[in-house]
């Protein structure tokens, strides 16, 4: 590295330390440690390695860069920056204020060049494998290895509370079986967390856990540039393994009274210390300074950066030339193009008859796998049971990244940050399944992809008591209230096989961010009353699926969803018997039902007088029913967790019966 070259990325490190000082002092909050002990790290990268163009953050060919330790944000706001990208000092300024584009943690979508949503430990680095598995699939999807079109790298930075939050080290270990050579991870290695010194929790031989998933490992001083260079390009070099950089640093660097304590963690460093620090640094003392010959040298890299993606352009342009089918296949990707008549294409398919909701769901994978070319996905360790192997496709290994089937193995808060990670990539549509019950492992992996608006597909099987002999381990009860719980979650529970191929039309269609298919084990009843376009029935989120035999006048409306609403039509056939006039509804999203407007809302639920009593029947706790019920109407739901018994016996024990319910319809009247 020339010395003019090295002057000046540690101008650049010790000027991102000034502003991330200032800015975390103005707001009184916030997390300098990691941006004083990271300077030089982010310096080099964004300085000098970093292959991107901060004037067009959606590149597709760029080098990621994704701050697990999220905390630290101060360190990614002040270089992107530097580097030029949309990131004013005034954004600096309003560091954690209300409606900044500089928020406590980053956000993906709201500060260009943040490649994801991070803070929660652990899921920036899971996201990161996303993007690099992303990446290779693609690449090989799309017939362009050979061309290094897409040969990018995917950096991301983690630190001591990363590694110990179990996710990292689910994807690490899934990274290193699948040899994504186009990951690096560097470790903020500084002895250092929130409480105290890691030797108080954390003693383990990262480095060798590392190696023995499969990782190059190099041990660097974090704060010599030379030696960062030389670790970077070897991991650029290295095939066939995904590299860890271990970098030593000392936390809040360069600050007098506070550099390597726990005190530089997460909180300001103060006025007084943080003109000590400046001082210690040989830096002018006035608040958010960049020097004006740091500013010119990094608009001349600009400038070169720039220049990247135009040689780039030259470069895809002229494979798109050479190969128009591989180039239409491209924009097939690139858009999320769609079939036409795809939502009656669904409605048309052939499918066997009453099956179960997860068979439903799989037959439909099947075409879905033909008609969509970049939908990916996989299990965690559990395809044969909820069906959510495309035969069409192989199984994703080291040498086959074209297969389009992931086993991510028993790693599910993992697969769920990796979906979001290859959702985030921007070329692929993810899916991932499991049991409903083990939802809970990768609900914060969900949280994100909804705060991000990402579209992934959860597919949940085993959605109900009805999964019998496994019992209460294994018998999801409170997972669907708590699912729709999530803000821009949405979540559907069909009823039978007409409504799982209308919710993954809706899925496909319309959906932007996440959605959730809760679906049965057992069989299910195929209902003629739910064979509705998608924008009629399941895309309402609600409809009538069985009319009052007096209208105007109701005397019983019943709502239900997924397995029960065959069980509500039955308790409504025995209703009418007694002469009575019932309304059933089948709610197969509540979240889109509420997004309807109030006079379709209206339609589907009276209100008033003209419904004399309310009902709901879901094999869930109750949570969240009496909005549509009302104060005084009556839920049939579980009430505890459930019984190791054939799913049967387990709905008598219950009372998720016909005759338990209109039992208990008939006391009530």
């Amino acid at each position: 590295m020339l010395d003019q070259e090295k002057q000046m990325l540690r101008k650049m490190a010790n000027t991102i330390r000034a502003l991330a000082m200032d800015a975390v002092d103005k707001a009184n909050s916030g997390h300098p440690g990691l941006p004083l002990g990271c300077a030089e790290i982010a310096a080099y990268l964004y300085g000098k390695d970093l292959a991107h163009n901060p004037a067009n953050p959606k590149w597709i060919n760029r080098d990621r860069f994704v701050l697990s330790a999220g905390h630290g944000s101060m360190l990614l706001y002040a270089s992107l920056h530097l580097s030029g990208y949309a990131v004013s000092l005034d954004d600096i300024r309003n560091f954690r204020q209300l409606h900044s584009i500089t928020p406590g943690h980053p956000e993906f979508g709201l500060t260009p060049g943040v490649e994801t949503t991070s803070g929660p430990l652990g899921q920036g680095f899971a996201n990161a494998v996303g993007m690099a598995l992303a990446n290779k699939m693609t690449s090989r999807l799309l017939g362009m290895e050979k061309e290094g079109l897409l040969d990018a790298k995917v950096f991301v930075l983690c630190g001591d509370g990363c590694l110990m939050e179990g996710v990292s080290n689910e994807a690490a270990s899934l990274a290193g079986h699948l040899k994504l050579d186009n990951l690096i991870a560097i470790y903020d290695s500084n002895n250092i967390c929130l409480d105290g010194p890691t030797s108080e929790c954390f003693s383990e031989d990262t480095a060798g856990r590392f190696k023995a998933l499969g990782w190059s490992v190099k041990t660097i001083d974090g704060h010599n540039l030379d030696e960062i260079e030389r670790a970077v390009r070897a991991a650029r070099r290295k095939n066939g393994q995904p590299s860890l950089i271990v970098a030593r640093t000392v936390i809040g660097k360069g600050s007098p009274n506070k550099q390597g304590k726990s005190a530089a963690h997460g909180s300001p460093l103060g006025p007084e210390e943080t003109k000590l620090t400046k001082e210690n640094l040989g830096l002018p003392p006035e608040a958010f300074h960049v020097p004006e010959d740091l500013r010119a040298w990094l608009d001349a890299r600009k400038k070169k950066l720039a220049g990247l993606e135009k040689t780039w352009n030259r470069k895809f342009k002229a494979w798109a030339a050479a190969h128009p089918d591989k180039a239409a296949f491209w924009q097939v990707f690139a858009e999320g193009s769609l079939p036409g008549g795809l939502d009656e294409q669904l409605r048309n398919l052939e499918t066997k008859p009453n099956q179960s909701g997860r068979a439903a769901s799989n037959s439909i994978l099947q075409k879905i796998h033909d008609w969509v070319p970049y939908l990916v996905g996989g299990s965690a360790d559990l395809s044969c049971s909820d069906l959510t192997m495309m035969k069409g496709s192989g199984i994703v290994a080291p040498g086959n990244y074209a297969a389009r089937n992931i086993k991510f193995g028993v790693r599910e808060f993992a697969m769920g940050a990796i979906c979001s990670g290859i959702a985030l990539q921007g070329m692929l549509r993810p899916f991932c399944g499991t049991f409903l019950v083990f939802s809970d492992y990768m609900r914060n992996a969900i949280r994100l992809a909804a705060l991000m608006k990402l579209p992934v597909i959860y597919q949940f099987t085993h959605d109900s008591i009805w999964v019998g002999e496994d019992g209460p381990t294994h018998q999801p009860v409170e997972q669907v209230p708590s699912l729709r719980a999530i803000p821009g979650l949405t979540v559907f529970r069909p009823a039978d096989t007409n409504e799982v191929k209308a919710a993954w039309s809706w899925a496909l269609r319309k959906a932007k961010g996440p959605v959730v298919l809760a679906l049965t084990r057992q069989n299910l009843k195929d209902l003629a009353e739910a064979d509705v376009p998608t924008d009629e029935g399941v895309g309402r989120g609600a409809y009538v699926i069985k009319r009052e035999s007096n209208p105007g006048s109701i005397d019983h409306c019943i709502l239900a969803t997924g397995s029960e609403v065959a069980l509500a039509l039955e308790v409504a056939a025995r209703l009418d018997e007694q002469g009575k006039s019932v309304r059933v509804v089948s709610c197969p999203s509540l979240e889109i039902f509420d997004a309807q407007d109030k006079a379709y809302r209206d339609s589907v639920l009276p209100a008033g007088a003209t419904v004399r009593q309310y009902w709901s029947i879901e094999a869930q706790v109750e949570q969240g029913w009496h909005k549509y019920i009302g104060r005084d109407g009556h839920a049939f739901a579980m009430r505890g967790f459930g019984a190791s018994a054939p799913g049967k016996a387990c709905a008598e024990e219950f009372g998720f019966t016909a005759g338990q319910i209109l039992d208990r319809m008939n006391a009530c009247s």
